[in-house]
């Protein structure tokens, strides 16, 4: 028997099992409307409109459109599960030390490895509480206002005139960035997460997070204050 033959021999086997499956489970068929639709669907050379073609037509389009939305919540959905983790994740991380001190050392690493971000920042207004800080540091009265306005959060493009005083050397190189105004007992407030990635942080994006991490930093931070 030659190759041709076998192809042919084999392609009616799976015909007939194939067949056979159906006829078995008819409603593997009715239960896919886009397959179903392709099944009946009829050609037609008079010339004459198909309404009930152009309904299918419609129809499997919708289906396309559908399962392409289906795959992108899917998606989104995972992403935004993987976030929470390392959100809390790195909470519980900052929740272990003892000092302000070491809440400063474990931002300026854990945190920034955590959140896959590049620097992370908390300034506090009329107040530095820290020598030799890396990440909590002291600003100048109204810096806050300056930076957020009326805004409690913003997201997107850092921008070039605060980077420095944002982010100090670390400020030219980074790109995107999500800001938090915070309250310290009265000290207007604010942490800053930024990044090189330039689309890692996007103006519209879900902030519920974010405020999570923000409001957990500001209560660790406040209870040492009054000890600095």
């Amino acid at each position: 028997m030659s190759m041709d033959e076998t192809r042919q021999n084999n392609a009616a086997n799976d015909a007939e099992e194939v067949r056979a499956f159906l006829i078995t489970n008819p409603d593997f068929v009715r239960e896919d409307a886009e397959l179903f639709s392709l099944i009946v669907e009829t050609s037609r050379d008079d010339g004459a409109i198909d309404l009930g073609a152009a309904a299918r037509d419609k129809l499997r389009e919708e289906i396309c459109q559908l399962k392409s939305l289906n795959g992108s919540i899917v998606e989104t959905a995972r992403a935004n599960l993987a976030i929470q983790s390392q959100i809390h994740m790195a909470v519980l991380a900052l929740l272990e030390v003892d000092s302000l001190s070491g809440l400063d050392s474990k931002m300026s690493n854990r945190l920034t490895g955590a959140l896959g971000v590049d620097v992370c920042r908390v300034l506090i207004e009329g107040h530095a509480p820290l020598k030799n800080a890396e990440s909590i540091l002291g600003a100048a009265e109204g810096f806050v206002g300056d930076v957020l306005g009326d805004h409690v959060e913003m997201l997107g493009p850092v921008n070039p005139g605060d980077a420095h005083a944002l982010y100090g050397q670390q400020g030219a190189r980074v790109s995107s960035q999500a800001i938090v105004r915070l309250d310290f007992n009265g000290h207007d407030g604010l942490i800053a997460l930024a990044a090189r990635d330039a689309h890692l942080f996007q103006s519209g994006q879900g902030t519920e997070l974010l405020n999570f991490l923000a409001r957990a930093v500001e209560r660790m931070v406040v209870q040492w204050l009054h000890q600095t």
